[in-house]
């Protein structure tokens, strides 16, 4: 299986998510209780920590400059207090609602949701309901609630036209509300108490494949689906088939190019699938990312915030790249060539050349390509840039990957190296 294949290759030092540079984030890569008491009050506690969302709001942009734009305000969910945490331009952390059943009020709430006019909804899992609210003037507001039979509704999503989805986890189905409230559609396809919900359609900004899907956590946190955006199932990954015995799938994002980032409390990962719920990677190692929760990810530049039982953690979309190995690993004129496999975790910005012994470059395979993640197979022919076959004796691949996104393009990158050998005629 491709996940065994994975746990063979996984390096000394993984790159999937990388920790932002100190220039960057002034060394707040995690966000502690500490901090978070310091802004909000000795009698803040973090509380089981849920949901979280962020994007940036189109009142606090300033169009004269591109500085401001990886800027978020973040929205997260303490739901042991009923209250919304958030963090205004990442600058300004504040609170709203409290314990209760009323007009700002939260009962043990779940997922969260917005979008960059400043709108928020709110799962409000204990009381059947999901609340919309309102950020603007760097404040939140109650507006009103969506009911329509809804129960234990624990996430809920919206997207590009504002439609409200709702993981409505006590009835095994989802619910789709409209702009003004009503609901225009429900889906059951086969689900079993949802709790976790992420939609990207075709029209959502930074959507570079036009992924037009909905993905679903259900079944007890052990299976992630894919949707249509009109609710008919199209692909379902169990935790089996990541080769885990138990799960405790949380919450779920997507990526600009579709992938899928999963949330795993119970192994204290992040595991990624692409498109097509296919593995591709998990992130983390013991006690590295504690209880992992909800997760946003800033899709324009691959930034990617984690709740945890105890703060957060910030990181930065990177890749891991791995030489698999030349098949064969040696060839003569009679048979020429060989297969380079490699593997990538990310769409990646890939290039190969073939140098001799001497560290001389005799074959580029491939300009600068964009690869999406997965194996990689690069054929040689054995052929130098004239086209002539190479003379007998050992060749080095060397193979460069990138991420693609905007600013880790240019600090980071994989350098791999293999071998092959050009055998002489007998």
């Amino acid at each position: 299986m491709q996940w065994l294949l994975l746990l063979a290759l996984v390096a000394d030092n993984p790159s999937t998510l990388l920790v932002p540079p100190f220039t960057h984030t002034m060394g707040f890569q995690r966000v502690s209780k500490f901090y978070l008491k310091m802004f909000l009050g000795s009698n803040f506690a973090i509380d089981d920590p849920q949901g979280m969302c962020g994007a940036k709001m189109q009142e606090e942009d300033d169009p004269s400059t591109g500085k401001d734009d990886h800027i978020l305000t973040m929205f997260a969910v303490n739901s042991g207090s009923g209250q919304i945490v958030y963090n205004v331009r990442l600058l300004r952390p504040g609170l709203f609602g409290s314990q209760g059943s009323g007009e700002g009020q939260f009962s043990r709430p779940s997922g969260i949701c917005c979008n960059s006019a400043g709108d928020v909804y709110v799962a409000d899992t204990d009381n059947n309901r999901v609340v919309r609210l309102l950020y603007t003037n760097e404040k939140l507001k109650w507006v009103s609630v969506l009911e329509a039979g809804l129960s234990g509704p624990r996430d809920v999503d919206i997207d590009s036209r504002g439609r409200v989805y709702v993981a409505d986890t006590g009835n095994d189905r989802i619910v789709v509300f409209g702009r003004d409230g009503k609901v225009l559609a429900t889906w059951q396809a086969e689900l079993s108490g949802p709790t976790a919900i992420a939609v990207l359609d075709k029209d959502a900004d930074y959507n570079d494949y036009s992924n037009d899907h909905v993905v679903i956590i259900d079944h007890n946190r052990s299976r992630v689906n894919r949707l249509s955006m009109s609710g008919q199932l199209e692909r379902r990954l169990d935790q089996r088939r990541l080769g885990l015995e138990q799960a405790g799938f949380a919450y779920c994002a997507f990526d600009r190019h579709g992938n899928v980032y999963v949330t795993d409390q119970r192994n204290e990962q992040v595991h990624v699938l692409d498109s097509e719920l296919r593995y591709i990677i998990s992130h983390g190692r013991p006690g590295e990312i504690d209880s992992p929760r909800g997760l946003v990810i800033w899709r324009r530049f691959g930034q990617v915030f984690i709740n945890e039982a105890e703060g957060g953690r910030y990181y930065w979309i990177g890749l891991d790249g791995y030489f698999i190995g030349c098949y064969p690993d040696s060839f003569d004129s009679r048979r020429p060539g060989t297969t380079i496999a490699i593997y990538v975790t990310e769409v990646a910005d890939v290039r190969v050349t073939v140098v001799d012994e001497a560290g001389t470059e005799v074959r580029s395979l491939t300009p600068p390509h964009i690869q999406k993640p997965g194996e990689v197979l690069i054929v040689w022919d054995g052929n130098d840039n004239t086209g002539s076959l190479v003379k007998p004796g050992e060749y080095e691949i060397r193979m460069t990957v990138r991420p693609t996104y905007s600013k880790p393009k240019f600090i980071h990158r994989k350098e791999l190296k293999g071998r092959v050998r050009r055998l002489p005629d007998t």
